[in-house]
């Protein structure tokens, strides 16, 4: 009887594993205790990253919505997921702004002279591992990032 039970419990164990897989999630936000996803945690910094090779290094504009939203769709997650909107909206906000725009980032208190963002995209730049890296990651797809 024991037998039966444990290669019972054996066989349904297995197939839990299986499909217990945790869920591919498309957000931002997670509930306390949830365990976070690592997916898009660099996102962030590689919209930045494209945006300073593009307005203080010099790499030749290129909208930034099929790079990244594809990316994204190609994750799988569809337009009417929270990271494909938030994504969606940075976009819109970095491809509008000037470099100016970009060092002051969304605080509307900040008045940043020319000298100050210049020694801003400089350090954030080098931080990124400098213009030549963002020129060459702003010219490849983002799963070649990984």
């Amino acid at each position: 009887m024991f037998r039966t039970v444990a290669a019972l419990a054996l066989s349904c164990l297995s197939v839990t594993f299986a499909y217990g897989q945790s869920p591919r999630f498309c957000r931002n936000s997670f509930a306390p205790g949830e365990r976070l996803e690592t997916r898009f945690m660099g996102l962030t910094y590689a919209l930045t990253g494209y945006a300073l090779a593009e307005k203080y290094c010099g790499a030749d504009p290129v909208p930034m919505g099929p790079k990244f939203l594809g990316y994204l769709e190609r994750q799988g997650c569809d337009p009417e997921t929270e990271i494909y909107r938030d994504v969606g909206i940075s976009i819109d906000k970095l491809e509008r702004a000037n470099l100016k725009q970009l060092a002051e980032g969304e605080d509307p208190s900040l008045s940043l002279s020319e000298q100050q963002v210049q020694e801003w995209a400089m350090s954030t730049s080098k931080e990124l591992g400098g213009c030549e890296r963002l020129i060459t990651l702003h010219n490849t797809e983002p799963e070649s990032w990984q």
